[in-house]
């Protein structure tokens, strides 16, 4: 019974990615799996607008570091993205296009997934999340460098980056709920 559920589940997460090319899934996922390490490594973390680098612990350096590779990936992602999207598609509203959003919410308020379109929720949604992961990984990158050079405003980077971590969190967590549903409306059919 165990190896049908596995099989099934397994085939409906090819489904939740069957519209991405290839090298967008395994890139989707080493993303994705990096900014919950990152996440993840946070959590240890006691680093404080005031601490010096003799505090810093080896969890601290894990996190720093890893942002710094995150951040390598996420410009690789986001270039593959580009590549396959238009911005229109990812910031429809930025060039005054909603037609394709509404559509989406309408959807949703009938209770409906709505399939991805060019320009709707979906894609909106993906281009929230491409701006806050550069978001908390310029900031962090910027607080790492201020703080190596024992700048005054590493503290106030320090105080953005921890604002736009909060950001990718959020999305992060939407994110997997929305995947979640989109799986149980497939198990469902």
């Amino acid at each position: 019974m165990n190896h049908v559920v596995g099989n099934k589940t397994f085939r409906g997460l090819s489904y939740l990615f069957s519209q991405l090319p290839k090298s967008e899934k395994w890139l989707h996922v080493i993303t994705m799996t990096w900014v919950i390490y990152q996440i993840v490594t946070a959590f240890g973390m006691h680093v404080q607008g005031d601490t010096s680098h003799t505090q810093i612990t080896s969890v601290d350096e894990l996190h720093m570091y890893g942002g710094l590779g995150l951040m390598f990936v996420g410009l690789i992602f986001f270039i593959v993205v580009i590549h396959r999207r238009r911005l229109t598609d990812l910031y429809p509203w930025a060039f005054g296009k909603f037609g394709a959003i509404q559509q989406d919410v309408r959807a949703l308020l009938r209770w409906h997934l709505p399939e991805p379109q060019h320009g709707g929720l979906a894609a909106t949604v993906e281009g929230l999340g491409l701006l806050a992961l550069f978001l908390a990984i310029f900031t962090g990158a910027w607080w790492f460098v201020l703080f190596a050079k024992g700048s005054a405003l590493a503290p106030d980077f320090l105080s953005f980056h921890k604002t736009a971590v909060g950001a990718i969190e959020v999305y992060v967590y939407g994110h997997g709920i929305f995947a979640l549903l989109h799986l149980a409306t497939w198990w469902r059919r």
